[in-house]
């Protein structure tokens, strides 16, 4: 009996080196090579074939809390109104290219973020928490001021969706918010949105657990169904996570901890800065029932946009159907 219990423990003690030292691998594996990177993104834009303007685009990276973030920028120039943008979970923000440059043709200055740890941007790779985030897409607040002045909304879709409304709640100075789904991160009504359904009791084990193995990675596969979900040209978001150099498969469980659990800035009742939600009805991620009774509780100025028949990847595959109604509603908001 005493053998199998060191063997047990030596097993035991022989995966957690494995795992830590795969997780720190896979952290610091560094930024993608970015002539690779770019030929990859050239030929996701040519699936696209919707004609975007790349010539209209800069690149510039900003330094703010401890990273370097690279910004897609979509100028119009100053005194127009100014969208920074959040991409969703393992993304970086150029997947969204043919969303933030259709805003940009319609007006606004759009500025995408890579977020910490994904991209071109700096930090140890799928390891983050919600509230960073928060204070990333900020930051890209604070140079759209610096730079085009006038009023500045945020967006963002899927988790980036989460993210601007959690900066909703932060910051009362947004002239507004469109969040392609939400969410209120309370422990509760959340645990919906992964793909296996932790019973509500379980919840402080699991933020124990965040804690003790914070720094180790999991794959984002293990939550998330990627196999049900995919990009405009028809390829799996499972496929497209592997073969594209700037997307990030593998994210820490402080990370996945943090989307479990954190508190909003103040109670969705007590959110002032006007919200856009975009949803859809067949989204295997943020169920129909759930956003809307998130929607429901606001009390600020708001307005919805449902789309039927569609997947939960509508800021890519669906941009004309999203883009003029969000860009109409931004204009009468920040007029």
């Amino acid at each position: 009996m005493k053998k199998k219990i060191i063997i047990a423990v030596v097993i035991i003690g022989l995966f957690h080196i494995i795992w830590y030292a795969g997780s720190c691998a896979y952290q610091h594996r560094g930024l993608p090579d970015k002539k690779e990177a770019e030929a990859y993104q050239d030929k996701y834009i040519a699936t696209l074939k919707t004609g975007i303007d790349t010539s209209k685009m800069e690149e510039t990276y900003i330094d703010a809390n401890g990273y370097r973030l690279l910004l897609t920028v979509f100028p119009v120039g100053n005194g127009s109104p100014t969208l920074v943008f959040m991409p969703g979970t393992t993304c970086y923000a150029q997947v969204y290219i043919e969303f933030m440059y259709t805003m940009h043709r319609q007006g606004f200055n759009v500025i995408g973020v890579d977020m910490r740890g994904h991209g071109m941007s700096s930090g140890l790779r799928g390891d983050y928490t919600i509230n960073g985030l928060v204070d990333d897409l900020l930051a890209g607040v604070k140079y759209a001021r610096d730079r085009f002045g006038g009023r500045v909304a945020v967006a963002g879709s899927s988790q980036g969706g989460m993210v601007a409304f959690y900066a909703a709640a932060r910051d009362d100075s947004l002239a507004a918010a469109v969040c392609h789904n939400l969410a209120d991160l309370n422990g509760k009504e959340n645990l919906v949105l992964t793909r296996f359904r932790m019973p509500q009791f379980l919840v402080p084990v699991a933020g124990f657990m965040s804690w003790l193995y914070g720094s180790y990675s999991i794959p984002v596969s293990i939550y998330l169904d990627l196999d049900r979900e995919h990009v405009k040209d028809g390829m799996p978001i499972s496929r497209f996570v592997k073969e594209n150099p700037q997307m990030v498969g593998w994210i820490t469980i402080r990370a996945l901890g943090s989307m479990m659990r954190t508190d909003l800035a103040k109670p969705v009742e007590a959110i002032r800065v006007p919200v856009m939600m975009l949803y859809s009805d067949g989204d295997s991620i943020f169920p129909q029932a759930y956003v809307e009774g998130i929607y429901n509780r606001l009390t600020c100025k708001k307005n919805s946009l449902l789309l039927t028949k569609t997947e939960h990847m509508i800021a890519t595959n669906n941009v004309n159907q999203i883009a003029p109604a969000t860009a109409a509603w931004l204009k009468g908001i920040m007029r």
